[in-house]
């Protein structure tokens, strides 16, 4: 799969330096959970671009979509695991990824999942709290990051709305605003899994 920077990003040196991040990172993260990077770099006409291993079989949400019930229990615990173990590795090179969801979680021709985009992960040179900028998806972002706050912790809270939902097929918080959602996830504990799948 050809990942390329469209042209009107082209003017912004903060949006091709996050694609050329993001292909630093992968670069980097060797593990068979985690989608595999070939190639990076910039073409004769100024074309950014990304070559990775094409994830034939769709994402997370894509199945998570297509089936009108939840996922059998055992294939949610395979994804779990295979995503928990990519995470150890990437958090094990001090790197965070901040935007932790089902579209970001990708399979393979041999249908294990694969992490993907770190367009905005963080690299901290320890394994503490960095202060960064707030980004990420709302339904699934700790509720530090919407203090601009990340940490490994951050992308295990993050897993684990995405277990949450793949269990009872709704995210622990949902409200209209990213703001409201925050509040949510800074203030409020989600209703028990069991109340809504036993």
């Amino acid at each position: 799969a050809i990942k390329v920077l469209h042209l009107s990003y082209l003017e912004s040196d903060k949006e091709r330096a996050n694609f050329l991040r993001e292909a630093q990172f992968l670069e980097m993260l060797k593990h068979e959970h985690i989608l595999p990077i070939y190639d990076v770099g910039v073409d004769d006409e100024g074309f950014p671009y990304l070559v990775a291993e094409f994830a034939p079989n769709g994402s997370l949400r894509d199945r998570m979509e297509e089936k009108e019930t939840l996922l059998p229990l055992n294939e949610v615990l395979t994804v779990l695991t295979q995503v928990g173990q990519g995470l150890q590795y990437v958090h094990e090179q001090n790197i965070v990824h901040r935007d932790l969801k089902p579209e970001n979680i990708l399979f393979n021709i041999k249908n294990e999942a694969l992490i993907a985009d770190f367009g905005i992960a963080v690299f901290l040179e320890t394994t503490r709290t960095k202060y960064v900028n707030v980004i990420g998806s709302p339904l699934y972002m700790a509720p530090e990051q919407f203090e601009g706050a990340a940490s490994p912790r951050s992308d295990q809270y993050g897993l684990a709305c995405i277990a949450y939902e793949l269990l009872t097929g709704q995210p622990p918080f949902m409200a209209k605003h990213a703001v409201t959602i925050g509040k949510m996830h800074q203030s409020k504990a989600p209703q028990p899994p069991s109340e809504l799948n036993p």
